[in-house]
């Protein structure tokens, strides 16, 4: 009988040890695996896109016989590229959020996915740079256009990726979700191609789409949120 008890008391045990093993193995995995730290790389990279958009406007130094007005003309250009930029950044920024606001856990795929989509983004502020100072250069009109194709391409990418796997996902989403999210990502980038293609032979109006995207962007976002079930809890994103 002590016999009995004793090989109880192990095996008891021995299961208590491999149930403290798996919550450890667990706890492990859930940290691997949490997005948290994706985010904050990702919103430490916006922060500094935005400062560096920034820093690209220059207070006008007067020149003789120049008044503040003509200064503040040759500024123009540049405002106009910070505040499109800017908008485009906000824009990327928000879509991100929503997006990792669906995901539960991360994997090795969608965490270098979204050090790839960083790369063209850090690139932003540069080709924003460009486009400040050579506004009605084909070739600067170019350049940009070809960093916001890659963005959205990245943002395609990383949505595919991510909503074709349900485990990563706190709940799966339906079809009509996944749609509308790959058409608000792929959409921009086949006018930002557009834009590209345009440049040479119009760059006034390769300015003009640059310009005027964003606002088409939010009035679908517009569009689909009003047409949208309330009960359906993931379905706001952008």
């Amino acid at each position: 009988m002590g016999r009995e008890v004793e090989v109880a008391d192990k095996r008891e045990v021995a299961v208590e040890r491999a149930r403290e093993g798996d919550d450890s193995a667990r706890v492990l995995l859930e940290r691997l695996h949490d997005p948290a730290r994706v985010l904050a790389l990702s919103d430490g990279v916006f922060a500094i896109i935005v400062t560096l958009l920034v820093l690209e406007i220059h207070v006008p130094e007067l020149t003789q016989g120049q008044s503040l007005n003509q200064a503040l003309g040759e500024v123009r250009p540049s405002l106009t590229a910070f505040v499109i930029s800017f908008v485009l950044a906000g824009m990327y920024w928000v879509g991100h959020r929503d997006l990792f606001a669906l995901i539960r856990r991360t994997d090795r795929g969608l965490v270098w996915l979204n050090i790839l989509f960083l790369l063209p983004l850090c690139l932003l502020p540069f080709a924003a740079g460009l486009l400040g100072r050579y506004d009605r250069e084909p070739v600067a009109l170019r350049i940009y256009g070809l960093v916001l194709v890659v963005i959205a391409v990245m943002r395609v990418v990383i949505w595919l990726y991510a909503t074709n796997r349900p485990h990563l996902l706190w709940q799966r989403l339906d079809d009509r979700q996944r749609r509308a999210g790959l058409a608000l990502n792929l959409y921009p980038g086949l006018v930002y191609l557009l834009a590209f293609l345009v440049a040479k032979v119009a760059p006034g109006v390769s300015l003009l789409i640059y310009a005027g995207l964003p606002v088409l962007y939010f009035l679908s976002i517009t569009v689909l949120r009003s047409g949208r079930n309330r009960n359906q809890e993931y379905a706001d994103f952008t």
